[in-house]
C-alpha cells in the first residue's frame, strides 16, 4: 500500500509543476492590430487504490485446495483543457468572448437519465418507490 502512496504522490507533484499558468491562459496570437488570448479550464483528476492478501478466501471462509497471498495496485489520471473565452484586444480596448460549452453525447445521455427514470418509473407503475 506503501508503494501506492508513494505513486501517487509523484504522480502530484508532476502534475502540479506541468500544470502552469500557460494552461489557462494561452499564448497571444497576433492578428494584425488585434492580440487574441485563448482562455481556457483545466481539469485534473486522479484515483488510486491497492490491496493485500493473505489465504485464499472465498465469502469469507477460507476455500480449500487455493495457496493465497497478492498485492495488487492501481492509479488513474485524466487532464483535460477546454477553451471558453478569448480576450481581444484591440486599440478600442479589451473584449472576453466567450465560447460556448458543447456537451458530448455521453454528457447529453446522462442529463436526459432522470427524466428516463420518471417516465419509466410511470410507465411501470412504480412512481414513488425505491
Amino acid at each position: 500500500m506503501e508503494e501506492v502512496l508513494q505513486f501517487v504522490d509523484m504522480i502530484s507533484d508532476k502534475l502540479a509543476t506541468n500544470a502552469s499558468s500557460d494552461l489557462v491562459v494561452g499564448d497571444p496570437i497576433q492578428l494584425g492590430d488585434v492580440t487574441v488570448v485563448p482562455l481556457c479550464r483545466l481539469a485534473i483528476g486522479m484515483g488510486g487504490g491497492g490491496g493485500q492478501g493473505e489465504g485464499f478466501h472465498h465469502h469469507g471462509k477460507k476455500a480449500h485446495g487455493g495457496k493465497g497471498k497478492g498485492r495488487s495496485m492501481g492509479t488513474g489520471g485524466h487532464a483535460k483543457v477546454r477553451p471558453v473565452a478569448v480576450a481581444v484586444f484591440s486599440a478600442d480596448g479589451v473584449e472576453v468572448i466567450p465560447i460556448p460549452d458543447k456537451k458530448t453525447p455521453i454528457e447529453k445521455l446522462m442529463e436526459k437519465v432522470p427524466e428516463m427514470v420518471e417516465r419509466f418509473q410511470e410507465a411501470h407503475g412504480c412512481k414513488g418507490q425505491g
